[in-house]
């Protein structure tokens, strides 16, 4: 309504104002053309009007909602292979878990394993040690006997030897003096 009123205000005050004008100024201000040049402004701008309303805003709704099916498109898209994705991670975290479970399992079969072989090859070189140390136990004990029955023979031979460096005399002794002498000195 306040449109119509300013287009009545406006030709009305043209009449008057610009009148003196309308003889011979400028073509435009003339009152005498505005009626056509309101026609044709309202023919422009009514055309102008449908043809954006009809033609442009039509195809920019349409790539607006393009986009914005695209939009909703690539989000479903992206969050389905986020889901794929969770999804294959943890797949990979499960096999990882496994296989470190698994090898795991494997080391410790191959420690029990190795764990035995090392208790059997220290048992097999404790009995080794064993009968080693008893060969030798055996043998000292041998030398030992061999020893203590040679003492007599040794102990007559050193005697001669010293008496043959101190009286100069070669003398021999006899196992039955040495006898002699160790029974009368118990």
């Amino acid at each position: 309504m306040s449109i119509f009123l300013l287009i009545i205000t406006i030709f009305g005050n043209f009449n008057n104002t610009f009148a003196a004008e309308g003889k011979g100024g400028m073509p435009q201000l003339n009152p005498e053309s505005f009626s056509s040049q309101l026609f044709w402004l309202l023919i422009f701008f009514l055309l102008l009007y449908i043809v954006v309303n009809k033609i442009f805003v039509p195809k920019i709704k349409k790539v607006r909602e393009d986009r914005n099916e695209t939009i909703e498109k690539l989000i479903l898209d992206s969050k389905s292979i986020n889901e794929s994705m969770d999804g294959i991670i943890k797949k990979i975290n499960d096999d990882m878990n496994k296989e470190k479970e698994n090898a795991n399992n494997e080391i410790n079969k191959a420690i029990n394993e190795n764990k035995e072989i090392l208790e059997k090859k220290i048992s097999a070189l404790d009995d080794d040690l064993e009968k080693k140390r008893n060969a030798v136990q055996k043998d000292f004990d041998n030398s030992k006997t061999l020893t203590e029955k040679k003492i007599p023979e040794i102990i007559i031979s050193l005697s001669d030897q010293i008496f043959e460096k101190i009286l100069g005399e070669k003398k021999k002794s006899n196992l039955s003096e040495f006898k002699k002498f160790t029974e009368s000195s118990k």
